[in-house]
Protein backbone atom coordinates (compact mmCIF):
# COMPACT_ATOMS: atom_id res chain seq x y z
CA UNK A 1 0.00 0.00 0.00
CA UNK A 2 1.62 2.83 -1.19
CA UNK A 3 2.39 6.11 1.89
CA UNK A 4 -0.14 8.29 2.82
CA UNK A 5 0.12 11.95 1.84
CA UNK A 6 2.07 14.16 3.85
CA UNK A 7 0.58 16.98 5.65
CA UNK A 8 -0.31 20.05 3.51
CA UNK A 9 0.11 23.56 4.34
CA UNK A 10 -2.80 25.50 6.34
CA UNK A 11 -5.68 26.62 4.55
CA UNK A 12 -8.16 24.98 1.80
CA UNK A 13 -6.25 23.20 -1.34
CA UNK A 14 -8.31 23.36 -4.12
CA UNK A 15 -8.55 22.23 -8.04
CA UNK A 16 -9.94 25.76 -9.78
CA UNK A 17 -11.25 26.06 -12.48
CA UNK A 18 -11.39 29.61 -14.12
CA UNK A 19 -13.41 29.64 -17.54
CA UNK A 20 -12.03 31.13 -20.64
CA UNK A 21 -14.70 31.28 -22.71
CA UNK A 22 -17.74 28.50 -23.14
CA UNK A 23 -16.11 25.19 -22.36
CA UNK A 24 -12.77 26.24 -21.79
CA UNK A 25 -11.20 26.53 -18.37
CA UNK A 26 -7.87 27.41 -17.19
CA UNK A 27 -7.04 25.03 -13.92
CA UNK A 28 -4.96 25.89 -10.87
CA UNK A 29 -3.68 24.08 -7.63
CA UNK A 30 -3.19 25.67 -4.87
CA UNK A 31 -3.42 26.22 -1.29
CA UNK A 32 -6.58 29.00 -0.76
CA UNK A 33 -5.17 31.30 2.15
CA UNK A 34 -7.89 34.27 1.74
CA UNK A 35 -11.48 34.73 0.95
CA UNK A 36 -13.72 37.43 1.29
CA UNK A 37 -17.29 38.33 -0.12
CA UNK A 38 -17.84 41.71 0.04
CA UNK A 39 -18.95 43.94 -2.78
CA UNK A 40 -16.25 42.14 -4.88
CA UNK A 41 -15.37 38.84 -4.48
CA UNK A 42 -12.01 38.00 -3.42
CA UNK A 43 -9.71 35.16 -2.63
CA UNK A 44 -5.83 34.39 -2.88
CA UNK A 45 -4.37 31.30 -4.07
CA UNK A 46 -0.53 30.23 -3.91
CA UNK A 47 0.50 27.54 -6.36
CA UNK A 48 4.07 26.15 -6.95
CA UNK A 49 4.35 28.04 -10.33
CA UNK A 50 2.69 31.47 -10.09
CA UNK A 51 3.35 32.50 -6.52
CA UNK A 52 0.07 34.35 -4.55
CA UNK A 53 -3.04 34.73 -7.39
CA UNK A 54 -5.73 37.27 -6.90
CA UNK A 55 -9.10 36.16 -8.12
CA UNK A 56 -11.57 38.68 -8.04
CA UNK A 57 -15.19 37.34 -8.87
CA UNK A 58 -13.58 34.21 -9.89
CA UNK A 59 -11.47 35.59 -12.31
CA UNK A 60 -7.21 35.87 -11.89
CA UNK A 61 -6.12 39.25 -12.23
CA UNK A 62 -2.68 38.89 -11.12
CA UNK A 63 0.01 36.82 -10.46
CA UNK A 64 3.09 36.82 -8.47
CA UNK A 65 5.48 35.64 -11.25
CA UNK A 66 4.59 38.03 -13.93
CA UNK A 67 2.71 40.98 -12.86
CA UNK A 68 5.08 42.90 -14.11
CA UNK A 69 4.60 42.37 -17.56
CA UNK A 70 1.22 43.42 -17.66
CA UNK A 71 1.86 46.58 -15.30
CA UNK A 72 4.94 47.75 -16.97
CA UNK A 73 3.17 47.40 -20.80
CA UNK A 74 0.18 49.23 -18.92
CA UNK A 75 2.05 52.16 -17.99
CA UNK A 76 5.76 52.42 -19.53
CA UNK A 77 4.30 52.51 -23.26
CA UNK A 78 1.65 55.17 -22.51
CA UNK A 79 4.20 57.56 -20.79
CA UNK A 80 6.68 56.99 -23.30
CA UNK A 81 4.41 57.78 -26.22
CA UNK A 82 4.22 61.38 -25.27
CA UNK A 83 7.49 63.73 -25.35
CA UNK A 84 9.75 63.37 -22.03
CA UNK A 85 8.79 65.61 -19.25
CA UNK A 86 4.57 65.83 -20.32
CA UNK A 87 3.32 63.55 -17.96
CA UNK A 88 3.43 65.06 -14.57
CA UNK A 89 -0.15 64.57 -13.31
CA UNK A 90 -1.68 61.09 -13.34
CA UNK A 91 -4.93 59.19 -12.45
CA UNK A 92 -5.93 56.30 -12.40
CA UNK A 93 -8.97 54.48 -12.16
CA UNK A 94 -8.79 51.24 -10.71
CA UNK A 95 -5.41 50.19 -9.68
CA UNK A 96 -5.69 49.35 -5.86
CA UNK A 97 -3.08 46.68 -6.39
CA UNK A 98 -0.63 49.62 -6.37
CA UNK A 99 1.21 47.52 -9.29
CA UNK A 100 0.51 50.84 -12.16
CA UNK A 101 1.84 53.41 -9.64
CA UNK A 102 4.70 51.45 -8.55
CA UNK A 103 5.67 52.06 -11.92
CA UNK A 104 4.47 55.77 -12.68
CA UNK A 105 6.87 56.42 -9.32
CA UNK A 106 9.75 55.46 -11.08
CA UNK A 107 9.73 58.72 -12.86
CA UNK A 108 11.24 61.80 -10.73
CA UNK A 109 9.38 63.73 -13.40
CA UNK A 110 5.87 62.73 -12.03
CA UNK A 111 4.65 65.26 -9.72
CA UNK A 112 1.00 63.60 -8.75
CA UNK A 113 -0.43 59.89 -8.94
CA UNK A 114 -3.87 59.40 -7.54
CA UNK A 115 -5.48 56.00 -7.74
CA UNK A 116 -9.07 55.80 -7.46
CA UNK A 117 -10.46 52.39 -6.09
CA UNK A 118 -13.83 51.18 -5.27
CA UNK A 119 -13.12 48.48 -3.21
CA UNK A 120 -11.04 49.08 0.33
CA UNK A 121 -10.04 46.08 0.65
CA UNK A 122 -7.48 45.54 -2.42
CA UNK A 123 -5.14 47.86 -0.94
CA UNK A 124 -4.97 46.32 2.61
CA UNK A 125 -4.74 42.79 0.60
CA UNK A 126 -1.95 43.67 -1.21
CA UNK A 127 0.09 45.27 1.36
CA UNK A 128 -0.60 42.10 3.11
CA UNK A 129 0.02 39.41 0.84
CA UNK A 130 1.50 41.25 -2.06
CA UNK A 131 4.26 43.73 -0.75
CA UNK A 132 6.25 43.35 -4.15
CA UNK A 133 3.60 45.34 -6.01
CA UNK A 134 3.70 48.41 -3.51
CA UNK A 135 5.91 51.14 -4.75
CA UNK A 136 9.85 51.42 -3.82
CA UNK A 137 8.71 54.29 -1.20
CA UNK A 138 4.95 53.21 -0.05
CA UNK A 139 5.02 56.48 1.45
CA UNK A 140 5.79 58.55 -1.52
CA UNK A 141 4.59 62.00 -1.32
CA UNK A 142 3.44 61.95 -4.54
CA UNK A 143 0.92 59.41 -4.24
CA UNK A 144 -2.72 59.41 -2.84
CA UNK A 145 -5.22 56.63 -2.55
CA UNK A 146 -8.79 57.25 -2.84
CA UNK A 147 -11.57 54.80 -2.04
CA UNK A 148 -14.64 55.97 -4.33
CA UNK A 149 -16.31 54.84 -7.37
CA UNK A 150 -13.73 56.01 -10.57
CA UNK A 151 -16.73 57.06 -12.56
CA UNK A 152 -18.17 59.35 -9.52
CA UNK A 153 -14.79 60.42 -9.22
CA UNK A 154 -14.27 61.88 -12.27
CA UNK A 155 -17.59 64.09 -12.07
CA UNK A 156 -15.84 65.59 -8.98
CA UNK A 157 -12.64 66.38 -10.62
CA UNK A 158 -14.04 67.93 -13.16
CA UNK A 159 -16.47 69.98 -11.26
CA UNK A 160 -13.20 71.18 -9.61
CA UNK A 161 -11.76 71.78 -12.81
CA UNK A 162 -9.05 69.43 -12.40
CA UNK A 163 -6.72 67.76 -15.25
CA UNK A 164 -4.59 65.17 -16.08
CA UNK A 165 -1.65 64.49 -18.60
CA UNK A 166 -2.24 60.86 -18.04
CA UNK A 167 -5.11 58.71 -17.17
CA UNK A 168 -4.67 54.77 -16.61
CA UNK A 169 -7.93 52.41 -16.26
CA UNK A 170 -6.53 49.77 -14.74
CA UNK A 171 -9.80 47.60 -14.26
CA UNK A 172 -11.16 44.39 -13.99
CA UNK A 173 -12.99 43.15 -17.38
CA UNK A 174 -16.26 44.46 -18.02
CA UNK A 175 -19.02 42.14 -18.21
CA UNK A 176 -19.82 40.35 -21.62
CA UNK A 177 -23.07 38.06 -20.68
CA UNK A 178 -25.79 38.62 -23.07
CA UNK A 179 -28.26 37.99 -20.04
CA UNK A 180 -28.25 42.00 -18.93
CA UNK A 181 -26.73 40.77 -15.96
CA UNK A 182 -23.81 43.37 -15.00
CA UNK A 183 -21.69 41.41 -11.92
CA UNK A 184 -18.77 43.78 -12.72
CA UNK A 185 -18.07 46.95 -10.78
CA UNK A 186 -15.33 48.36 -13.46
CA UNK A 187 -18.63 47.71 -16.38
CA UNK A 188 -19.63 51.59 -16.45
CA UNK A 189 -15.73 52.57 -17.31
CA UNK A 190 -15.63 51.03 -20.34
CA UNK A 191 -19.06 53.49 -21.37
CA UNK A 192 -18.65 56.05 -23.76
CA UNK A 193 -19.87 58.13 -21.58
CA UNK A 194 -17.42 57.63 -18.93
CA UNK A 195 -14.63 58.14 -21.84
CA UNK A 196 -16.07 61.37 -22.76
CA UNK A 197 -15.33 62.71 -19.11
CA UNK A 198 -12.33 61.75 -19.33
CA UNK A 199 -11.81 63.57 -22.43
CA UNK A 200 -12.74 66.74 -20.99
CA UNK A 201 -10.79 65.91 -18.05
CA UNK A 202 -7.21 64.95 -20.18
CA UNK A 203 -7.95 67.06 -23.34
CA UNK A 204 -4.65 67.01 -24.18
CA UNK A 205 -3.09 64.02 -22.56
CA UNK A 206 -2.80 59.92 -22.81
CA UNK A 207 -5.40 57.59 -21.93
CA UNK A 208 -4.64 54.08 -22.00
CA UNK A 209 -7.33 51.24 -20.88
CA UNK A 210 -6.60 47.52 -20.64
CA UNK A 211 -9.09 45.41 -22.45
CA UNK A 212 -8.72 41.83 -22.22
CA UNK A 213 -6.80 38.56 -24.46
CA UNK A 214 -8.26 38.80 -27.67
CA UNK A 215 -7.87 35.80 -28.64
CA UNK A 216 -10.72 34.10 -26.23
CA UNK A 217 -12.56 37.63 -25.65
CA UNK A 218 -11.84 39.65 -28.91
CA UNK A 219 -15.14 41.09 -28.00
CA UNK A 220 -13.69 43.55 -24.84
CA UNK A 221 -10.99 44.93 -27.53
CA UNK A 222 -12.94 45.42 -30.50
CA UNK A 223 -16.05 47.28 -28.25
CA UNK A 224 -13.45 49.65 -26.34
CA UNK A 225 -11.86 50.31 -29.57
CA UNK A 226 -15.05 51.46 -31.21
CA UNK A 227 -15.82 53.33 -28.42
CA UNK A 228 -12.31 55.29 -28.14
CA UNK A 229 -12.50 55.71 -31.73
CA UNK A 230 -16.41 57.34 -30.87
CA UNK A 231 -14.75 59.82 -28.24
CA UNK A 232 -11.37 60.52 -29.53
CA UNK A 233 -10.12 61.26 -32.80
CA UNK A 234 -9.45 58.51 -34.62
CA UNK A 235 -6.27 59.49 -35.73
CA UNK A 236 -5.34 59.22 -31.91
CA UNK A 237 -6.41 55.71 -31.21
CA UNK A 238 -3.82 52.78 -31.40
CA UNK A 239 -3.70 49.35 -29.61
CA UNK A 240 -0.63 47.72 -28.51
CA UNK A 241 -0.01 44.34 -26.78
CA UNK A 242 1.92 42.80 -24.12
CA UNK A 243 2.18 38.81 -23.98
CA UNK A 244 0.86 38.01 -20.01
CA UNK A 245 1.56 34.43 -19.79
CA UNK A 246 -1.30 34.01 -16.63
CA UNK A 247 -3.57 35.69 -18.97
CA UNK A 248 -3.45 32.77 -21.56
CA UNK A 249 -1.87 35.35 -24.33
CA UNK A 250 -1.29 38.70 -25.41
CA UNK A 251 -3.17 41.20 -23.56
CA UNK A 252 -4.65 44.03 -25.18
CA UNK A 253 -4.64 47.79 -24.69
CA UNK A 254 -6.07 50.48 -26.40
CA UNK A 255 -4.88 53.55 -26.25
CA UNK A 256 -5.60 57.24 -27.14
CA UNK A 257 -2.64 59.48 -27.54
CA UNK A 258 -2.73 63.17 -29.29
CA UNK A 259 1.43 62.87 -29.86
CA UNK A 260 2.85 61.91 -33.10
CA UNK A 261 4.62 58.22 -33.62
CA UNK A 262 4.09 57.10 -29.80
CA UNK A 263 5.52 53.68 -31.60
CA UNK A 264 8.81 55.53 -31.34
CA UNK A 265 9.56 56.09 -27.50
CA UNK A 266 10.61 59.14 -26.56
CA UNK A 267 11.58 59.57 -22.37
CA UNK A 268 15.16 57.94 -21.39
CA UNK A 269 14.80 54.17 -20.62
CA UNK A 270 14.69 53.17 -17.54
CA UNK A 271 17.26 51.04 -15.40
CA UNK A 272 14.71 49.16 -12.75
CA UNK A 273 12.30 47.36 -15.54
CA UNK A 274 11.50 43.90 -16.19
CA UNK A 275 9.84 43.97 -19.21
CA UNK A 276 9.79 47.07 -20.60
CA UNK A 277 12.34 48.41 -23.11
CA UNK A 278 12.58 50.24 -25.67
CA UNK A 279 12.93 47.63 -27.87
CA UNK A 280 9.90 45.45 -26.66
CA UNK A 281 8.07 49.13 -26.69
CA UNK A 282 8.27 49.45 -30.90
CA UNK A 283 7.38 46.04 -30.87
CA UNK A 284 4.34 46.31 -28.61
CA UNK A 285 2.47 47.74 -31.88
CA UNK A 286 3.01 45.34 -34.10
CA UNK A 287 -0.06 43.72 -34.08
CA UNK A 288 -1.37 39.99 -35.39
CA UNK A 289 -3.15 39.90 -38.43
CA UNK A 290 -6.52 38.54 -37.25
CA UNK A 291 -6.23 41.66 -34.62
CA UNK A 292 -6.44 44.00 -37.26
CA UNK A 293 -9.08 42.41 -39.15
CA UNK A 294 -11.12 42.65 -36.19
CA UNK A 295 -10.08 46.56 -35.53
CA UNK A 296 -10.64 47.33 -39.28
CA UNK A 297 -7.33 49.03 -39.22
Amino acid sequence: MANELPTGPKGVTLLFGEFANKDYIYTYIGNIIYVESGIQSLFIMENSFWGRMLFINNNLQFTERDEFIYHEALVHVPVQSAPEGKIKKVLICGGGDFGASRELLKYPQIEEVIIVDIDSNIPKLVKKYFPGLLPENPEDPRLKLVVADAYEMVKKFLEEKKSFDLVVIDTTDPDISETGFTQELSHALFSEEFHRMLYELCPEGVIVQQCGTPFTMKNIMVETYKTFCKVYPKEEVYCYRANVPSFGGDNAYIMRCPWKNPEEPKWQELPNTYYYSHEVHRASFGLPKFWREELKV
